[in-house]
């Protein structure tokens, strides 16, 4: 029988011949697939860059918060600065009050609106309010009822004259009070004397919930130093729901947040999703004598003064249109500034 051997042919080291161009094939295969793998993956990023920039650049036409602003602008003087929902009054920053009352309307009036029983009490202690502040107090205080069952929520003190704010501690001309856009809450108990809401946890809710309506304590316990008012947290202030949204999820007082805000311009605004599902954005101006303010033409927008030198441009980037427009303190020993 003839050697295999003869002929040129190795069974053994051919087999191994095999296996390993096999192995290098798999390999080269292997290799080519992360390769195209790699590719792909680059190419996906860079469609998805370029999608990302086209809808930043408003051009999608989905999403209203990505359209970019058109700007025009205006002239803004001191006086500017003296009235809106975010004008800072404190032992420091005096306010000073409107030509007129058209801002201010009947708590009486709102009240009567409502049908027996009535979601909340009212003290007679003040019958004047901000027209756009007592809407959204009505409405809290409507919803605390609804949610509670509770109807002796009692509106105490809300706006105050020179004459009138001369009888507290506070001196006249530096009370919040002065601006209309708060008012003191206490509760009424079985024997009818006004208690404070901290004493009974059903009234936590207000605390818990009232920047939904555009509140803030104006006071907490824990900013005394800063407000230089202590032992009054039952005040409720309004500064806009937007703001309330912010300064609560933060925890700022009224002076922390007006100085937070002048970090912040038409180029670098502070960027807020409010309570109301709305996308706002939040600037600062200072107004020296008078100044220049950009505002958008394409969207809704406020400006509010600070009291302090500067106006606050709040801007409504959802795309829609916004609206542009008793016991007495002696009786339950509480002392209201």
């Amino acid at each position: 029988m003839a050697n295999p051997n003869d002929r040129g042919f190795n069974t053994i080291q051919n087999s191994r011949v095999a296996r390993r161009r096999k192995t290098e094939t798999l390999q080269m295969y292997t290799v080519l697939g992360v390769i195209a793998m790699a590719v792909l993956t680059v190419v996906i990023l860079v469609v998805m860059a370029v999608g990302g920039v086209v809808g930043n650049q408003g051009e999608s036409g989905d999403n209203p918060h990505n359209e970019k602003i058109e700007w025009g602008s205006f002239t803004v003087t001191a006086t500017d600065t003296l009235q809106g929902e975010l004008v800072l009054v404190n032992n420091t920053h005096a306010y000073t009050f409107p030509a007129t009352e058209e801002h201010l309307t009947s708590i009486y009036a709102a009240w009567d609106k409502h049908t027996a029983p009535r979601p909340y009490m009212l003290s007679g202690l003040s019958t004047l309010m901000d027209k756009t502040a007592l809407e959204a107090l009505d409405r809290m205080l409507t919803d605390f009822s609804t949610a509670t069952g509770k109807t002796n929520v009692q509106l105490r003190y809300a706006y105050r004259t020179m004459e009138e704010q001369s009888q507290f501690d506070i001196a006249a001309g530096y009370s919040d009070h002065h601006t209309g856009l708060g008012c003191s809450l206490m509760y009424t108990d079985e024997n009818k004397v006004a208690r404070d809401l901290s004493l009974d946890p059903v009234y936590n809710w207000l605390f818990e919930n009232c920047y939904r309506y555009g509140f803030i304590v104006r006071y907490p316990a824990d900013k005394t130093e800063i407000t230089g008012v202590a032992d009054y947290n039952y005040y409720f202030r309004y500064v806009g729901i937007p703001h309330a949204t912010y300064m609560a999820s933060k925890g700022l007082c009224l002076e922390e947040y007006v100085e937070t805000l002048k970090n912040y311009d038409n180029e670098k605004p502070l960027q807020i999703n409010a309570a109301d599902g709305k996308v706002y954005e939040a600037y600062y101006v200072a107004v020296d004598g008078s100044a220049t303010v950009k505002h958008p033409t394409n969207y809704a927008y406020t400006v509010s003064g600070t009291n302090e030198g500067g106006v606050v441009i709040t801007v409504d980037r959802s795309g829609k249109t916004a609206d542009t427009s008793a016991d007495t303190a002696e009786q339950t020993g509480a002392v209201e500034p």
